[in-house]
């Protein structure tokens, strides 16, 4: 059986951290960067393959990975969905196979993508494989608790947040008083956030950021990091609510040293 792993990267750390985890493990890696906002440190890892190719190139993605052997693949990393808007990014093979689609949600695109890997005898694998370190045990994390209002708020936040996943909008909610302030849609978490915080009246508010019951792991889990929590400061947010086994936390050390400075809560339920 092959030793390389295809990596398909998105933007930000993810890729970079999975492949150095993969490596470490004994795969040759083979990384293909399909947006611009690549992270440097994938084109020099060691024992690896880099190569850039666009998105919507799928016949390419597909060709160079089945050329370099690379049976097992992951994808991970952020990419634009707007992307799906710019047809002239697209290649003949992804124009047909987002027009048998039945609609344009993540798990009918995702469904599709695997589809086609498939088909070319590569199999994708769950993102959790290499990083079981970044998921994060039950309970509070952080030095401070949540007040009573705020465990409310959580198990409010929590079960709209997996309502949300469930119907293919987004993956994260902002709550206060259990009114929803903010939902995720097609601009990410960070926005949602900052719609949510400046709609509440003050200081308080809950972030809950939960995956949908069916989640397909091979390309999606949630995350938050030390970036998040620069959103989390800037909104005056006061908790933070994370699904266990199913969210990602980035940076573990830095991010539960920063909210624990800026005086968040952190659960993990």
């Amino acid at each position: 059986m092959s030793n390389v792993l295809g990596v398909i990267a998105g933007a930000g750390a993810l890729p970079v951290i999975l492949s150095q985890e993969a490596r470490g493990a004994g795969k040759q890696v083979l990384v293909i960067s399909i947006t611009r906002d690549v992270d440097e440190r994938l084109s020099s890892l060691p024992n690896s393959e880099f190569y850039q190719i666009g998105i919507g190139r799928v016949r390419k993605v597909i060709d160079t990975l089945v050329e370099k052997d690379a049976r097992e693949v992951v994808i991970i990393g952020r990419v634009s969905k707007d992307l799906l808007f710019k047809p002239m990014h697209l290649d003949t093979k992804a124009i047909r196979m987002l027009s048998k689609l039945k609609d344009k949600s993540d798990s009918s695109i995702f469904e599709a993508i695997a589809a086609e890997m498939e088909s070319a005898g590569i199999r994708l694998i769950d993102q959790r494989f290499y990083l079981e370190r970044l998921l994060p045990q039950k309970g509070v994390i952080t030095k401070r608790k949540p007040s009573k209002d705020q465990w409310r708020d959580i198990e409010y936040g929590m079960d709209l947040a997996r309502k949300i996943a469930d119907l293919g909008i987004g993956q994260t909610v902002v709550v206060k008083d259990q009114i929803p302030l903010a939902v995720e849609a097609i601009e990410g978490t960070d926005e949602a956030v900052r719609r949510g915080g400046k709609l509440c009246c003050e200081r308080g508010a809950v972030v809950a950021k939960a995956a949908r019951p069916d989640q397909d792991f091979r390309f999606d889990v949630p995350t938050v990091g030390p970036d998040t929590v620069d959103v989390l400061i800037e909104s005056e947010v006061a908790a933070l609510a994370i699904e266990f086994g199913k969210v990602f936390l980035l940076e573990p050390e830095e991010t539960i040293h920063k909210v624990n400075k800026a005086g968040i809560s952190v659960v993990i339920v």
